[in-house]
């Protein structure tokens, strides 16, 4: 049984301190746990893209086991997911088909997360709760709400949850929003907005937001509108404007770090099926998967470190310094 502790003050909504459960914090309130986590710490990311295999398989690829079965070597302080977890985004599949999705997916993934006692921040991507597919979209939101606590997040700000809310670790902000289609509606950016001004965001070292759809094409196959953010102009103005650091997405299947006008963007690779190929660029597709260090001083000099679930790294240096997509340039960041 969980112990849910409500505190109430003088403000217009109440604070819930608990493991996994909903915060909206003032200037004023802060949870014990917030506390621990606005602390300076090294922090480790490992970040995981793009798990699933066919539509409606209840299964997933061997690489995501042997992935996940490297952690308690790996030691991340968190681990990140940028979408796609499960096979939806088909009509033909019935709720059952959907849940029994979802509870593959905690079986395989979110349980030995959870065993472990690390942090697992996600993103909601097109096939695990498409704008279009409202079946598919409760059936998330149902899961996600249920097994809350199994993420071991501290939440800053839960109440848009599972589809976008913010949390902390080691005093670097993150936030996750909705980008599972191209258009990221207003009340999402008002709500970033509001976020990105607030006590716990502007006493960060570094702020972070994890989406599943990117700001600009890198692979044929999501080069043309619906794949990509539908006004990657007024995204990066809003990354910019407001001290967004880096913008985590997936979707895309290929490993590609990039930079533009100071915001740093990790294009993450597939651990699930179809690792794709770089426009422009002859090497074959890999799996991959991502490790973030972020030291203590000069957080926004963190380093990424990125392999294959063979344990390959792939280096920065084979990678083209950039790739032309139908909505602009991603250059590659050299850091």
């Amino acid at each position: 049984m969980r112990l849910r502790l409500k505190v109430l003050f003088l403000l217009p909504f109440s604070v819930s301190v608990a493991c996994g459960t909903n915060n909206r914090l003032s200037n004023k309130v802060e949870p014990a746990g917030i506390k621990v986590e606005t602390q300076n710490r090294p922090l480790k990311i490992c970040v995981i893209s793009d798990l699933n295999a066919s539509y409606g398989s209840t299964s997933y690829p061997a690489e995501v086991s042997s992935v996940l079965g490297q952690m308690p070597g790996i030691k991340p302080d968190i681990i990140l997911c940028s979408g796609d977890m499960v096979a939806g985004q088909k009509a033909s599949l019935t709720d059952q088909n959907i849940r029994d999705m979802w509870d593959a997916f905690k079986i395989t993934v979110l349980a030995p997360v959870s065993a472990l006692q690390i942090p697992f921040g996600f993103t909601v991507g097109n096939h695990d709760a498409s704008p279009s597919y409202v079946k598919d979209r409760a059936i998330s939101e149902a899961f996600w709400k249920e097994n809350v606590a199994a993420t071991n997040l501290t939440f800053v700000d839960s109440t848009h949850y599972p589809f976008y809310y913010s949390y902390v670790k080691n005093n670097v902000f993150m936030m996750s929003w909705d980008a599972a289609g191209a258009e990221i509606r207003p009340e999402v950016y008002s709500w970033m907005k509001e976020q990105m001004e607030g006590k716990i965001a502007r006493k960060a070292r570094l702020r972070i937001l994890i989406g599943h759809l990117p700001l600009y094409a890198i692979v044929d196959s999501k080069n043309k509108p619906g794949e990509v953010n539908s006004d990657p102009a007024a995204a990066l103005n809003f990354f910019k404007t407001y001290g967004l650091d880096l913008y985590i997405s997936g979707h895309q299947h290929a490993y590609y770090p990039a930079e533009k006008n100071g915001v740093r963007f990790l294009n993450m690779g597939a651990i699930g099926d179809g690792p794709r190929k770089l426009m422009g660029y002859p090497a074959e597709a890999r799996k991959s998967y991502t490790i973030i260090n972020i030291p203590v001083n000069g957080a926004k000099n963190f380093s990424y470190k990125t392999y294959t679930p063979g344990n390959e790294e792939i280096r920065l240096s084979s990678l083209p310094d950039s790739v032309i997509g139908f909505n602009g340039i991603s250059r590659k960041d050299h850091r």
